[in-house]
């Protein structure tokens, strides 16, 4: 049985560990920042490639005045018929293969959380042939937050609780990821100020055919595919 003084050994360690991933390589790299992704254009999507039934009704509207908080939100939609299929927008933001460490942050708001499964946030990166996917789901039906693990395909619990959203009110996250050692590490989850540690790192799949950055979004439909939106605001990945 671990003691509390190895707990907090343990704690320590992996605080030092994200200290070294993200704030000793700034002195050595410049960092790239991309501010409201939601409003630019280039957006690919799908329902085959999100897993599930795969039979989505999904779609995107930009510029969006209510909700909003800058004046310009977008709207994500699914719906259609088929249980459990999913809608999941993509977008390619630089071909930079030396990027390592990277922040995801953005604000969502919705009306019915009820008729969602769970949302996913994602940064990867296609670099050396590998793909890093640093897929982040709040799974709402087991009301946990669960991390990708590429290598094995599948999806692993992060313990940290991700609780179904209120409707009508703005939630803010923020994932933090780095490249190390060769794996894909989740750092942290913070959700509306309040901070946890991952702590989980997966090796990379092959089969990257370039070199890019990207982020991406997803709806998931529920067990009766019931319509819903997410207004999305103050879209930003930055990355050194």
């Amino acid at each position: 049985m671990q003691t509390r003084t190895g707990q907090f050994t343990s704690r320590l360690a992996w605080l030092v560990i994200t200290a070294t991933l993200f704030l000793a390589p700034a002195a050595f790299a410049g960092t790239a920042t991309f501010s409201k992704i939601e409003q630019t254009s280039g957006w690919g999507s799908c329902t085959s490639c999100a897993g599930g039934g795969a039979n989505a009704i999904y779609w995107m509207k930009p510029n969006q005045a209510s909700p909003s908080l800058d004046g310009a939100s977008t709207q994500f939609f699914i719906g259609g018929s088929t249980p459990f299929s999913h809608g999941l927008w993509w977008k390619r933001m630089s071909s930079d293969g030396t990027a390592s460490h990277f922040t995801f942050d953005m604000n969502y708001y919705m009306v019915n959380p009820a008729a969602s499964q769970g949302l996913e946030f994602a940064a990867n990166q296609a670099v050396g042939g590998k793909w890093y996917k640093f897929s982040t789901q709040c799974s709402f039906s087991s009301g946990v937050w669960r991390v990708w693990d590429s290598y094995n395909s599948k999806w692993v619990s992060t313990g940290i609780a991700c609780v179904r959203p209120s409707a009508y009110k703005w939630n803010h996250v923020v994932f933090e990821y780095a490249r190390a050692n060769s794996k894909a590490v989740f750092v942290s989850i913070t959700v509306n100020g309040t901070k946890y540690y991952v702590n989980k790192s997966f090796s990379p799949k092959g089969g990257a055919t370039d070199t890019s950055v990207g982020i991406h979004f997803q709806l998931d439909g529920n067990a009766t595919q019931a319509d819903y939106s997410v207004w999305v605001d103050k879209m930003v990945l930055s990355y050194c």
